[in-house]
């Protein structure tokens, strides 16, 4: 018994509509069991203090608040050099991560001194 790939498809979709009922009674029996399940599946008490953080946008910030931010930063980064500077620090003592660029920087200068 051969069946043409037309009634295959329409033995599929029949069989898929089928499971698709079995699945939707088997998800109401337990959305009456556990309830909680229906609210996204928290547990505990449901949180009604506004929105939830994937409802959340950020708020963006106006320009004195960016400039205030830069300036911050400006005088943070400033800080950290004058440190760095002054041989303070994680940064003066030890290995740092640009070693090896400067060694090789001024492996080159010394050439072209040559």
């Amino acid at each position: 018994m051969s069946l043409s790939g037309e009634q295959l498809k329409a033995l599929a979709r029949q069989g898929a509509a089928q499971r698709y009922q079995e699945l939707q009674a088997e998800l109401a029996a337990l959305t009456a069991t556990f309830p909680e399940l229906a609210r996204g599946g928290k547990r505990g008490k449901a949180t009604s203090s506004g929105s939830s953080p994937a409802n959340r946008r950020r708020r963006s910030m106006n320009a004195a608040q960016r400039k205030e931010v830069s300036e911050r930063m400006t005088r943070y980064w400033a800080s950290r050099r004058a440190e760095k500077a002054a041989g303070g620090g994680a940064a003066g003592k030890g290995k740092g991560k640009g070693r090896r660029r400067k060694a090789a920087k001024k492996a080159v200068e010394a050439k072209k001194a040559e």
